[in-house]
């Protein structure tokens, strides 16, 4: 299974009570929460930007122009 580099860090293994010995792995949820939090916010700003970058090509920047 490929994991995303970004979710490493919120990696755990833990082996099994049963003698199998198996391990199962899972993801912190605070830390996964956290770093879907963040990439939320990331995406926020860069909508933000891209709107802005969208104003000026379509003539948004026209106020600021020296006359």
């Amino acid at each position: 299974m490929s994991v995303p580099k970004i979710l490493i860090p919120a990696m755990r293994q833990y082996k099994y009570d049963d003698k199998s010995g198996g391990f199962v792995f899972v993801y912190d949820r605070k830390l996964t929460d956290q770093i879907v939090w963040d990439l939320q916010n990331e995406i926020i700003d860069l909508k933000a930007c891209l709107r802005t970058c969208a104003n000026a090509a379509n003539g948004g920047l026209e106020q600021y122009k020296s006359k």
